[in-house]
């Protein structure tokens, strides 16, 4: 199979989550670098208003950074994370043994696309920075709806620009001015991430994200901006599964 490329990788993104195997490694190191990345998960899995008994599913869950957000909120209840790259979720399988141990937490490899997943079995699932690379954003959103238990959340946490030029100039800059060098100086591989910065650039705004929840039957659909640099290409939606009417 031929390298990918940023283009490549546009243009079937199922090919993608193996991608993030060549950076898996160094992944935490160069999103370290990305001021309030953490706390931006932090944020967004807060939108959720866990109780702590609930059981979670961290969808692309990478090296765990967004499974970390969600546990803090956890106290009795449990999570699973599902990503389709093996060396991302062998990042977080180590980072986690304690919690994997005391069945806190398990991993899986699987495509999110293609979820080996029963009806109604989440109170609450949470994507970071996933659906963007979704191949099919309505078949995607569908499968989350279906595997929600009714009144269950979703949050979706994901980079999309608010629809002004002057945002979009704005992420190519930030984006081929310093994400774009200093993520391949830390990871010894720029595709990912200028696969990162053109995804970004071609996706849906906030406007379009909650229309497609709300088209997919979730309600209560609402955005939630981020802080200082990142508020006009960061942003967090939540939604939830309706509850059946009572008779």
């Amino acid at each position: 199979m031929p390298n990918p490329t940023p283009t490549s990788l546009h243009a079937n993104k199922k090919a993608v989550p193996k991608a993030f195997n060549a950076v898996a490694v160094s992944y935490d190191l160069a999103t370290a670098m990305s001021q309030g990345y953490q706390e931006d998960l932090n944020r967004s899995a807060a939108a959720l208003h866990l109780q702590g008994y609930e059981y979670v599913l961290d969808l692309c869950c990478g090296t765990g950074k967004s499974t970390k957000a969600c546990m803090q909120y956890l106290s009795t209840g449990k999570i699973t994370g599902i990503d389709n790259s093996e060396g991302m979720l062998e990042v977080a399988r180590k980072k986690f043994s304690k919690e994997i141990s005391a069945g806190l937490a398990d991993f899986s490899l699987q495509d999110a696309m293609h979820l080996q997943l029963d009806d109604n079995t989440f109170d609450a699932v949470f994507v970071a920075y996933g659906l963007r690379n979704m191949p099919d954003y309505d078949k995607f959103i569908k499968s989350l709806y279906r595997i929600l238990k009714p009144g269950g959340k979703l949050c979706i946490h994901d980079y999309s620009i608010k629809n002004t030029a002057w945002a979009k100039w704005y992420w190519l800059i930030l984006g081929y001015g310093f994400v774009v060098p200093f993520c391949a100086v830390v990871s010894r591989s720029s595709i990912i991430f200028r696969y990162l910065i053109k995804s970004v650039a071609d996706f849906l705004n906030p406007v379009e994200i909650i229309a497609l929840l709300k088209n997919n039957g979730f309600e209560n659909a609402q955005v939630i901006k981020h802080k200082s640099w990142r508020e006009p290409i960061l942003h967090t939606f939540v939604a939830q599964k309706p509850t059946p009417a009572t008779p």
